[in-house]
């Protein structure tokens, strides 16, 4: 490993540490941890992993992804079927109620669905996520059918990720926005209390009814907000978590044979990539592809990923992670490691002496951006970081204020299917930094063809001209990593998309 990287050397955890018995199921509270707080714990309001972590249990949807198999199932619909390429009929499930006791039926669906299409109220991506939805019909008190504009092969991912069912009088008489603090939903678990970014608290829904997800066995779960990877290895050494999130493979090594710890891994669908500013007007050298060119010769992806991530993660060679639906990783040209012909673009590019960048990254990425600090050093590319909270970070990119970013994307069941990483990135929006008309046209044509190869030929053109023009550097994707008590049976999901109402107790 060259100088770089061990300079970004996690250190060694210290020994000594006494061990402490596990919380067991004597006060039947599942004890877990994350690395990130939430701006939000509904998935309507946000789109990201850390929401989706509390939406899952605090909300059921339409149909449900079951985690062994990746099929989708009936949930609060009892059936669904599609009448022709655009209309979906749902058959609804009865006797279920809200938290807050409200009965559910066709109104609360047809309520949730007006807001999803009213694009005044403001959703994260909801033209992206929900623009296609063109009409909702209450056919009777058990039965609603949803139209879309234009066919829509990945509707049912969307379905069962981002599209939970809110209460019609409860949310019409507080607001949409009382789902951020005071949710409410029909799910296995139910909110107790928030302390934003520290401490979240929930208790069972007693009234559960389980469908193709069964009711939950524990009675409390209690989500705590820890930033510190090794503080979160301390506390599982000392017996004070049953469940960690937020591990990569590599502090996870640490803990393997260690009586009492349980480590489990999965496949995920999130990627990592390197945004540039390739559509910027005036003073800006990102604009000239060949500078972006040799930022992409510059960095030895397969040399970072096996040293930061984990040596089974994937480096990147296409703006996909292999696990997602149409990923392509055959695409040239690949675009691999090339220090000299970085440098001779940099030097055609009239950057012989080099040049100043700035480069912003959310906190939690800060090796991986002193990473790519080091190998654009080696060219002449002298690299500014600046790291922030992620929901500054998602604020600042949104507003279309990074010159270059690292951008993590997708998780789960809405991020399956390639369309979710590259129709948001590639799209016209403020979050596309590189405005191509034909990757706009191509990545939302392939959104709304129902014909696999031709879908599978698009994304072809779209993986190649990202490659030709260096628009962005892929950079890897994940490995999902479990770390539990050997008191808690957590069955590892076959995508990074965790349902804590799935985990019991050992026997």
């Amino acid at each position: 490993m060259n100088q770089i990287l061990k300079n970004l050397s996690v250190l060694a955890l210290c020994t000594g540490l006494p061990m402490g018995a596990w919380a067991d199921a004597s006060d039947d509270t599942l004890h877990v941890a994350v690395a990130r707080e939430t701006d939000f714990i509904d998935p309507i309001h946000t789109s990201s992993a850390d929401g989706d972590l509390f939406a899952t249990i605090l909300y059921d949807t339409l149909i449900y992804v079951d985690r062994a198999t990746r099929e989708f199932k009936p949930a609060l619909a009892e059936s669904w079927s599609w009448l022709d390429d655009t209309t979906v009929e749902f058959r609804l499930r009865e006797g279920i109620t809200f938290h807050n006791g409200e009965a559910f039926n066709a109104d609360d669906v047809v309520y949730t669905f007006g807001l999803l299409m009213d694009m005044n109220n403001g959703f994260r991506q909801q033209q992206q996520d929900f623009g296609n939805i063109a009409e909702v019909t209450k056919v009777d008190d058990w039965t609603v059918r949803v139209r879309l504009s234009q066919p829509q092969p990945t509707f049912e991912n969307l379905l069962a990720s981002r599209i939970a069912i809110w209460p019609d009088d409860y949310t019409s008489a507080n607001g949409h926005m009382i789902h951020a603090t005071a949710p409410v939903g029909t799910g296995p678990y139910r909110l107790d209390s928030l302390q934003a970014g520290s401490v979240y608290t929930l208790s069972a829904n007693a009234d559960y009814a389980a469908h193709a997800r069964p009711a939950p066995t524990i009675g409390h779960i209690e989500v705590r907000v820890i930033p510190e990877i090794q503080t979160q290895i301390a506390e599982v050494m000392a017996g004070q978590l049953d469940l960690a999130l937020s591990f990569t493979p590599g502090d996870a090594q640490m803990l393997e044979g260690m009586p009492g710890v349980s480590v489990q891994y999965g496949p995920a669908t999130r990627m990592y990539f390197l945004s540039m500013d390739a559509a910027g007007e005036g003073e800006n050298p990102l604009a000239d592809r060949r500078v972006r060119q040799a930022i992409t010769w510059a960095i030895n992806r397969p040399e970072m990923t096996a040293a930061l991530i984990s040596p089974s993660a994937p480096a990147l060679t296409s703006q996909c992670n292999p696990a997602q639906n149409f990923c392509l990783t055959d695409i040239e040209p690949a675009n691999g490691y090339d220090l000299e012909a970085a440098r001779a673009a940099l030097a055609e590019a009239g950057h012989a002496e080099g040049l100043d960048l700035r480069l912003m990254a959310e906190a939690s990425l800060r090796p991986v951006a002193e990473a790519i600090q080091g190998y654009l050093s080696q060219i002449g590319i002298r690299l500014a970081i600046d790291t922030m909270p992620l929901p500054a970070w998602r604020t600042a990119y949104i507003n279309g204020e990074s010159q270059m970013s690292i951008v993590g994307w997708g998780s789960g069941v809405t991020s399956a299917d390639v369309s979710n990483t590259l129709g948001i990135f590639f799209n016209g929006s403020s979050t596309d930094y590189v405005q191509d008309p034909d990757l706009i046209a191509w990545t939302a044509e392939a959104r709304q063809s129902m014909d696999p190869a031709h879908r599978t030929e698009l994304y072809r053109q779209v993986y190649t001209r990202i490659n030709e023009e260096a628009y962005v550097v892929p950079l890897y994707g994940v490995v999902a990593t479990y770390v539990t008590s050997e008191d808690v049976d957590f069955p590892v999901p076959v995508m990074d998309f965790p349902d804590l109402s799935l985990v019991r107790w050992a026997e």
